[in-house]
């Protein structure tokens, strides 16, 4: 990886994601599997006549790290931090929702070993830049051509919420205790002042003084009461939410003990993160026979209204089954979607997710799903797009490379 921090490969990415929402454009570090799966997303939201808005602000304190797994010649890492999302939702310009919420965000960030940033030069124009720098276009003459993915670079991301900002909770508090006993306070000094006008004013001057303190106090108690009494509701109602996600808690140790023995470098991280970004692929298209990484026949259509899918940050393994040279797994995978109707409203759901990968083949952490060889004629294609090789019309089959979804129940 190139000589720099965590926390700068995570904050680049979060400021082109946040320039991605608003114009389309950036999204430096991200996979070209990700690009696509973002970009269904925004077609998604653009057929509705929707536009959002999202961004990740810094947040008090912090906490921030990554996972670190290694490979040859690839290595994964899950990046984390705390952050603030703040996501607004516009129709012809006007707001139809605004969300404001504290999450930990997670990245799966890929490197491969000795990759090196090259050079290269725009077949229209001439203009010379790396390879990194024209993965989205050439600046210059805006001629967009297809590119592998340059590296490090983001595979796929997701983020979970939190109850409240940790780092403001007791300075929010406080300043709730002190505007409320000072409003309290102030309003008992002036009542008292002009209320016994009978005594002289040296009397109502410190009597106003010790009842407005007093009271203030006490009202300032109150309101940390109050506001506690809140937080511990908040905390029991999303305790609540959780308690079903606890059944995923061996989840990472039994996938990893049954594939690890076929697979030496798989990564549940990883396997996590691609999972879900598949789903979103599948949930934001509009043509999904024609997607290679689904092969179900399942009615998929109470996801058409889908504009987003939050993963809660918990599968729930419930199968692994090796039939012939087949590897199968049923997870159910814990979500928070956002859909549009006639408004904007999210719902807990899950998502009974059956994949199937061929036994024998091996983790490829950077294996490029836009850029396929046919077997057939050795040609490249788009897997993605296309079921069948459009120079031989051979039909691929992605199982024999990576994982596939062979079906998904709403349950």
């Amino acid at each position: 990886m190139e000589n720099k921090t965590v926390s700068f490969y995570l904050d680049a990415f979060l400021d082109a994601y946040h320039e991605w929402t608003v114009s389309g454009k950036g999204l430096k570090y991200a996979s070209r599997e990700l690009r696509y799966c973002l970009s269904t997303q925004k077609k998604r939201l653009a057929g509705k006549g929707i536009d959002s808005e999202e961004r990740y602000e810094h947040v008090k304190d912090e906490i921030k790290g990554s996972l670190l797994k290694k490979g040859d010649p690839y290595k994964a890492q899950v990046l984390y931090r705390e952050s603030k999302r703040l996501l607004t939702y516009r129709k012809e310009k006007r707001s139809l929702k605004e969300y404001k919420e504290p999450v930990t965000f997670y990245g799966c960030l890929l490197d491969k070993k000795d990759y090196e940033d090259k050079p290269c030069t725009c077949p229209n124009c001439g203009h010379q830049s790396l390879l990194s720098e024209l993965s989205e276009g050439c600046p210059y003459c805006g001629t967009v051509f297809e590119t592998e993915d340059s590296y490090p670079c983001f595979t796929s991301f997701y983020s979970v919420n939190g109850i409240v900002e940790r780092s403001t909770l007791s300075e929010r508090i406080k300043k709730r205790m002190i505007i409320t006993g000072t409003a309290t306070g102030l309003l008992l000094f002036v009542a008292f002042l002009f209320t016994y006008k009978e005594y002289a004013w040296y009397f109502r001057i410190l009597g106003a003084l010790f009842l407005s303190v007093l009271y203030g106090l006490v009202s300032a108690f109150i309101a940390y009461m109050i506001n506690s009494f809140f937080l511990i509701f908040k905390m029991f109602r999303e305790a609540g939410r959780s308690l079903p996600l606890l059944s995923g808690l061996r989840t990472k140790k039994k996938i990893e003990e049954k594939l690890k023995s076929i697979d030496p470098a798989f990564s549940f991280e990883y396997f996590e993160g691609r999972i879900i970004s598949l789903l979103r692929t599948i949930a934001y298209s509009d043509d999904r026979d024609c997607l290679s990484i689904y092969s179900g026949k399942q009615d998929l259509s109470f996801m058409n209204d889908l504009i987003d899918i939050q993963y809660r940050g918990v599968l729930q393994l419930k199968g692994i089954s090796f039939k012939e040279d087949m590897t199968q797994i049923t997870v159910k995978a814990f979500l928070n979607n956002t859909y549009y109707t006639n408004r904007i409203y999210r719902k807990d759901e899950n998502y009974l997710l059956t994949i199937e990968r061929q036994t024998g083949s091996l983790t490829g952490l950077g294996f490029d799903i836009l850029k396929i060889q046919c077997p057939n004629c050795g040609g490249s294609f788009d897997a993605l797009h296309e079921k069948n090789c459009p120079h031989c019309g051979s039909y691929y089959d992605l199982v024999h490379d990576d994982w596939v979804i062979r079906e998904i129940r709403r349950v």
